[in-house]
């Protein structure tokens, strides 16, 4: 990257990586943030044997304006000390002892899981009740194309913080003594080419199924607009289902993994506080919640034929309920009240 492709990421970052010799965890981040203002998406694989590490980037869209780090006022960088001491303290109680010959190992996605406090089926089953009890979507007359609608809304917010944890995960786990297993959904192995060939191509086809339902969902709110019977239209397809499908054509199994098995502990130099994670988690979600609130202008009213997202930004009504859909993943209660109370007690009337 840096010899061929230096102009994609700030100069600091360029001599951050010559001065180390490897991309720390603070440089990693700030790279992926840097390449994501380029490409539609960037994904960090990590490096196994005699595999080195790489970035996988889709669809560059032509930005070449060299990045500038965001800095208001001197702000000083986020401080992830006590993220860092939770990490190791989750690694340290997954090493793998002498009298554990059956220890299956664990995932990056379990250990951020057990972080955070939630996993993907807690988005569904959160996002499917959130649902249920806002009139905003109650009212609408399309619950199943809200679900799906707000449950893509809340990964999205998840996919833009996800990467900064795994990152910090990783790092984590290359200073242990650990072994890579590859392992397909029959849990039988497979090589670091078999997965890498995996998640390309499991990628390519998330892309054309979200594409796919993109349509879809566009023709959908356009027949609801015009006052169409949208019944007898296609429905937006299960992507979790399709992309398995297509993987099992493919390669014999459903999915693949990594599995890490650690041998020695990390040293943890102070007590990490795990809700405090969570909280901290839970306020930069909401910070970006506002943001995007703030960049919509409110509207007298509903639109039932927009995607939940615009609906909820346009009715005010976006932060509030973000706030109640992460404070439920994460178990945290916020001590503030909603800044959106107003609208809604517009549209609740």
């Amino acid at each position: 990257m840096i010899e061929q492709y230096s102009w994609l990421i700030a100069e600091s970052s360029v001599q951050s990586i010559k001065k180390h010799g490897k991309m720390q965890t603070k440089t990693k981040i700030s790279v992926k943030a840097q390449l994501k203002e380029k490409f539609d998406s960037v994904e960090y694989v990590a490096g196994a044997g005699r595999r080195k590490a790489k970035f996988t980037l889709n669809n560059y869209n032509g930005n070449k304006e060299v990045y500038e780090r965001e800095n208001k006022g001197g702000r000083p960088s986020l401080d992830w000390t006590n993220e860092l001491l939770v990490i190791r303290e989750l690694i340290n109680k997954e090493v793998a002892c002498n009298g554990e010959p059956f220890y299956k190992g664990f995932t990056v996605s379990q250990l951020l899981n057990k972080m955070l406090g939630f996993d993907k089926y807690t988005i569904e089953a959160i996002t499917e009740l959130e649902v249920q009890i806002h009139r905003i979507f109650t009212s609408s007359g399309n619950k199943e194309d809200d679900y799906y609608g707000l449950k893509e809304t809340v990964n999205n917010i998840v996919g833009n913080h996800r990467h900064i944890y795994v990152a910090m995960i990783e790092e984590e786990l290359s200073k242990t003594n650990h072994r890579i297993s590859y392992l397909d959904s029959k849990r039988n192995k497979i090589d670091a080419e078999k997965y890498e060939e995996y998640l390309i191509f499991k990628k390519g086809v998330e892309t054309e199924i979200k594409a796919e339902n993109e349509k879809i969902r566009d023709k959908r709110s356009k027949a609801y607009k015009e006052g169409l019977n949208i019944k007898d239209l296609p429905k937006a397809k299960n992507e979790h289902k399709e992309i398995e499908n297509a993987v099992q054509e493919k390669f014999d199994f459903k999915y693949a993994y990594r599995q890490f098995t650690v041998f020695n502990e990390i040293k943890v130099e102070g007590e990490g506080d795990i809700d405090k994670v969570r909280e901290n988690y839970f306020n930069r979600i909401m910070k970006n919640a506002n943001s995007s609130q703030s960049k919509y202008k409110q509207t007298k009213e509903i639109k039932y034929f927009e995607k939940p997202f615009y609906r909820l930004v346009h009715a005010g009504l976006y932060v509030e309920v973000m706030e109640s859909v992460f404070s439920k993943l994460v178990n945290f209660e916020s001590k503030t009240e909603s800044k959106m109370k107003h609208y809604k007690n517009i549209w609740m009337a």
